[in-house]
């Protein structure tokens, strides 16, 4: 069975270019700014996975369609990167808090039941 992560490269310097829509010039720009870095694939070519090819889209879309040199497209990336980890840990804590919530009021009803039931025996 095929693994299909996103992590895993799998694409061809070609195929990721023609992926991203960017050129092979382009690609190995991206390579010496070590923006993005190629991994083995499958026959020991060197290759990109679905993850990179979304990062090197970004990355030319930064560069050519709102001018931002290179050094520059590494911060914002990284800030991106660094807000997207932010959000995954706000949904985490929002759904630790909905459930503890949850229990507090289940909690809460449970003792409510007790007090109730006590104060019929008084």
């Amino acid at each position: 069975m095929a693994n299909n992560l996103p992590d895993e490269p799998r694409y061809t310097r070609i195929v990721t270019a023609q992926l991203a829509e960017i050129s092979i010039e382009f690609l190995e720009r991206c390579e010496e700014e070590q923006l993005v870095q190629t991994r083995v694939i499958r026959g020991g070519a060197l290759g990109y996975s679905a993850s990179d090819v979304r990062r090197i889209a970004r990355i030319a879309r930064l560069h050519d369609d709102l001018g931002i040199d290179f050094n520059s497209v590494e911060i914002v990336l990284n800030m991106r990167d660094q807000i997207l980890e932010l959000q995954r840990q706000i949904e985490f804590l929002e759904q630790e808090k909905a459930r503890r919530e949850e229990q507090l009021q289940h909690e809460l009803a449970s003792l409510r039941r007790q007090l109730t039931g006590e104060s019929k025996w008084r």
